[in-house]
């Protein structure tokens, strides 16, 4: 039967070990948020070469990470994701796809009054459509270079730890035509998301 004693020697080891961990840990999240949102999306219809590309409407999600490196400035990486149909002229059947975003930003917050601080955005994004199974007409996935700014407030609601996001968000990029040349618009087009949700600061 082990000790208390020899029990106490192989654990504090352990112990320090845990504690360090939480220092770092605190230290590495010092001026970091993280967020979940909701959004609802819709998008401009795509014109050209004779064809127009019409998005179907949809609600998503979004996850991201902010760092400020100072008082009034930082960066964002951010995951989006939505599921829509794009129609397009002379196509008898809609091509469904999920939309994947990767965003990397910078950010700017302005000054505080009576709680809420202003924010705006802007960096580039990786698009990424990926056909459904059922609705996706078995075209191949397409990734798309994209544009993204926005603009929102941050809003405490338990001191500064836990608060509400309320957020306009764009993406600016050419309409996915799947490498097929009936598809094909060389057109750029507007997603727009505003969206609510929550932070937590560290």
């Amino acid at each position: 039967m082990v000790s208390r004693s020899a029990l106490r020697f192989f654990l504090a080891p352990f112990s320090v070990f845990l504690l360090c961990s939480a220092v770092q840990a605190q230290k590495a999240l010092r001026n970091d948020d993280v967020s979940l949102d909701g959004f609802y999306q819709f998008t401009q219809t795509a014109s050209g070469n004779g064809i127009s590309d019409t998005a179907s409407k949809s609600v998503g999600g979004e996850a991201s990470f902010r760092h400020s490196f100072h008082p009034l400035l930082g960066f964002e990486a951010a995951y989006d994701y939505s599921r829509f149909t794009e129609s397009y002229t002379g196509q008898a059947f809609g091509y469904q796809h999920n939309l994947h975003v990767f965003s990397g930003s910078y950010y700017v917050h302005g000054p505080k009054a009576l709680g809420i601080q202003p924010f705006a955005l802007a960096g580039i994004s990786a698009a990424v459509f990926s056909p459904s199974l059922n609705g996706g007409q078995n075209v191949p996935y397409q990734v798309r270079p994209a544009a993204n700014f926005g603009a929102g407030i941050n809003y405490p609601l338990l001191g500064s730890a836990i608060g509400l996001r309320i957020e306009y968000r764009g993406l600016y990029y050419q309409a996915p035509d799947f490498g097929l040349q009936k598809l094909t618009t060389n057109a750029y087009r507007l997603m727009s998301e505003p969206m609510a949700g929550v932070y937590i600061h560290f």
